[in-house]
């Protein structure tokens, strides 16, 4: 058989190489751009703000271009966190391959990257109202420079206050279609004291990896004991606070029923650490605790369309 013979095979050689180039490319700006967590931080903004305008489809335009500046604000936000982490990053196992420490881009990249993302989203959100682009300002400073460059690595209240970051777009997305109240903060309030329970379940599981890193998470500082007593009591607050919305009347029944519920579940989780503060378990509360946020905010669109369904 000769060349000649197969000239398609020559042909589709290059496209194929840059069909897998692109791919990689686009696998490499998705972790740089942590994917996972800014979509489940916009989702939770996203709901925020269905909740705010009771379903109404006159605010469909103004939330999905909250959600695209959100999108690009906080995907420029971890490339950023990236960037100052890339020496923390490559001393871990968990993170020693996202794109730099792996080396499939450079830092200035990532810089430059973020750095344009951050301007494109912030520049979308002005167009919403000035309280809306001071929330995602404030959500990009606070994950940014106050958590990542000033807190992460001299506090283990690092995580407290970088629970912010994901509670200050959902105060820009009700803000985009309502004037933000009580329950607006009730919902911000969720995830702000969500963020600490989650966060230090996996520390737990990663201990030896933050120590050899320097970061000092609190069961490195403070230990076993007294960081699964701060989970449990994180939860119970987390439970309390998941139930203003009622109150508020922003959220009713079909909500109260999954908010007690998933609540309960959670409280009886960190529990369980609390009886046997183990890896295992640890790990369990915190796959527990993805699943806990995004069940109850499914539960509030839920709620909201079953309101709309009644009133019909």
């Amino acid at each position: 058989m000769t060349e000649k013979d197969v000239p398609y095979m020559l042909e589709a050689q290059p496209e194929v190489n840059v069909l897998n180039q692109l791919k990689e490319w686009a696998g490499v700006i998705l972790a740089l751009i942590k994917w996972r967590v800014i979509g489940l931080v916009t989702f939770t903004a996203m709901v925020a703000g269905v909740v705010a305008a009771q379903g109404s489809g006159e605010h469909a335009n103004a939330l999905s271009q909250l959600f695209l500046a959100g999108m690009l604000a906080a995907g420029g936000a971890a490339a950023l966190n990236q960037y100052f982490d890339r020496d923390v990053d490559d001393a871990m196992g968990r993170t020693k391959l996202r794109p730099i420490p792996s080396g499939k881009i450079t830092p200035l990249f990532a810089l430059v990257v973020g750095a344009l993302m951050i301007v494109l989203g912030l520049a979308l959100s002005w167009r919403l109202g000035r309280i809306v682009t001071l929330h995602i300002g404030i959500a990009v400073i606070v994950y940014v420079l106050i958590y990542t460059v000033w807190l992460k690595r001299r506090t283990p209240w690092n995580i407290v206050i970088g629970g912010w970051t994901g509670s200050a777009p959902l105060l820009a997305a009700w803000g985009a279609v309502a004037p933000i109240g009580l329950g607006a903060w009730a919902l911000a309030g969720i995830i702000f004291l969500w963020t600490p329970s989650h966060f230090w379940s996996l520390a737990i599981c990663k201990e030896g990896e933050y120590r050899r890193a320097g970061i000092p998470m609190l069961p490195v500082v403070a230990g076993m004991q007294k960081t699964v007593w701060a989970i449990l009591i994180g939860t119970m607050l987390t439970l309390a606070i998941s139930l203003v919305p009622v109150f508020t009347r922003d959220l009713g029944i079909f909500y109260l029923i999954a908010a007690l519920g998933l609540g309960i579940g959670f409280v009886i989780s960190s529990w369980r650490l609390l009886r046997n503060p183990s890896i295992p378990v640890a790990w369990k509360n915190y796959k527990y605790s993805s699943y806990y946020l995004l069940f109850l905010f499914l539960a509030m669109i839920g709620d909201v369309a079953l309101n709309n369904w009644l009133k019909v």
